[in-house]
């Protein structure tokens, strides 16, 4: 019994520890980005565009296909009694000069005015357009251009999104990185604690030194305690932003000096922000959509040629020789449609993609101008960063060797805890401010990156 019960335990703490290894994913940056593009509803709903263009597309080619048709009908008739009054009467047979002197026996429609009688007719008709101005090959090249633009306008979507991910994934490194800093302090301080308290024993410290070693250890594990609170906060965000279901958690992978030491953006000028930018690469597809309207526009003058074809099945008793024999007959032939005078619809029309075609050229240098704004001003904050990196790198340096003195004149009595705490603090400060720096140029590069229409 009791094997059979520690079974069941041992079953039991498998399967939750394995709920708990599937709810815990560890997740790089790549997938991250990856998994936010596959699972972003805008990006969802802009794809359904490309969708619709190819069904746009698929009804322009079934215009290069005959148009068959059938137009059937069936009636059942009924003459009333004496709904003719002269039935069977002659009557005379009038010229344009009187009468003729000649008579004729009246009849109805049908040879049988008094009886009931059903007709059926069955037209099938065919149309094939010829010629149409290239009306069809211009609206085909349309609607395979507007699927571009709609891809560029979701890489733009998926670009833009690419940055927010980014952003949200360095912040959440950084906040790793300073809390490991205040953790490697808080060790130390712990170090520092162990030797007060033996100097206290020993009667060469003071029970202050003691105090204020233990109030700088609760004070930095609050510190520790509210990043880990800020951090998943940041972590929460992030898996929404991904679209992780909910309940399940996530563990983002990398260190924030790795990813900037591997950033690299000194490739990217203006001229590649221009040729990778999508929102310019949009608009320069949308008007090439443009230009194969106006040429669909200028064709509505332009004459239509097609062939048609008819065959006709007719069954009744309406017309002689009045019998129920079935009969059929068909015809075939060119035709012509040609607009000669549509008020000058066309000719307007076509002004008006011109107009907008004009809309679209000026809304491109106004990104252009904003893009070298954009440009300008993020090289200029990258470089600011790394000088004032720079700077803390050497601040960085002093502050260490400060506190390597502190850390000698303190054994030996010559400063105080707070002297020697002042100099760890410093130490921790640069590191914090550096990780601050390193995350914030981290950000720019991918800021410029999206600028470039890079999603990686």
């Amino acid at each position: 019994m009791k094997t059979y019960l520690y079974t069941i335990i041992l079953l039991a703490l498998l399967m939750i520890s394995g709920q708990s290894l599937q709810a815990q994913q560890k997740i790089n940056l790549k997938q991250a980005i990856e998994m936010a593009i596959e699972n972003n509803p805008g990006i969802k709903a802009k794809q359904s565009q490309i969708k619709q263009a190819q069904a746009k597309n698929n009804q322009v080619k079934s215009s290069f296909l005959p148009q068959v048709n059938i137009l059937s009908k069936y009636f059942y008739a009924n003459n009333l009694p004496n709904f003719y009054p002269l039935l069977g009467k002659a009557i005379p047979v009038m010229d344009q000069s009187g009468p003729t002197g000649e008579q004729v026996i009246l009849h109805p429609m049908a040879p049988y005015p008094d009886l009931s009688r059903d007709v059926l007719t069955m037209d099938l008709n065919t149309i094939y357009p010829i010629y149409t101005g290239h009306k069809r090959e211009n609206a085909l090249k349309l609607t395979e251009q507007l699927k571009k633009a709609y891809a560029k306008n979701i890489d733009d979507s998926k670009a833009s999104l690419s940055y927010n991910v980014k952003q949200a994934y360095y912040n959440y490194l950084m906040l790793n990185a300073v809390i490991n800093v205040y953790q490697e302090v808080l060790k130390q301080l712990n170090d520092h604690l162990k030797l007060a308290k033996e100097a206290y024993k020993e009667g060469i410290r003071s029970e202050f030194d003691v105090i204020n070693f233990e109030s700088k250890i609760e004070e930095f594990k609050a510190k520790i305690i509210d990043l880990k609170g800020k951090r998943a906060v940041v972590s929460a965000a992030l898996s929404r932003l991904i679209g992780l279901p909910d309940g399940q958690k996530a563990e983002f992978e990398g260190d924030i000096k790795r990813f900037f030491k591997e950033e690299n953006t000194h490739h990217l000028d203006i001229n590649k922000l221009y040729n990778g930018n999508h929102k310019l690469a949009f608009l320069s597809e949308m008007q090439k959509v443009l230009d194969y309207k106006k040429e669909i526009q200028k064709a509505a003058k332009l004459p239509v040629v097609f062939a048609f074809g008819n065959y006709h099945i007719y069954h009744g008793k309406d017309f002689p020789p009045f019998d129920k024999t079935w009969r059929n007959g068909y015809a075939v032939g060119l035709g012509l449609k040609m607009n000669i005078f549509d008020g000058n619809k066309s000719k307007y029309q076509v002004d008006e993609i011109r107009a907008k075609q004009e809309e679209l050229e000026n809304y491109k240098d106004g990104l252009k101008l904003k893009l070298d704004i954009d440009y300008q001003k993020t090289r200029e904050a990258i470089n600011s960063l790394l000088a004032q990196k720079k700077a803390h790198q050497t601040h960085l340096k002093v502050a260490e060797k400060a506190y390597e003195i502190a850390q000698t004149a303190y054994k030996n009595g010559v400063i105080t805890n707070i002297e020697l705490n002042g100099a760890h603090l410093q130490v921790s400060k640069i590191k914090v401010q550096i990780l601050k720096i390193e995350k914030d140029i981290l950000t720019q590069k991918a800021y410029l990156k999206f600028l470039a229409g890079q999603i990686f």
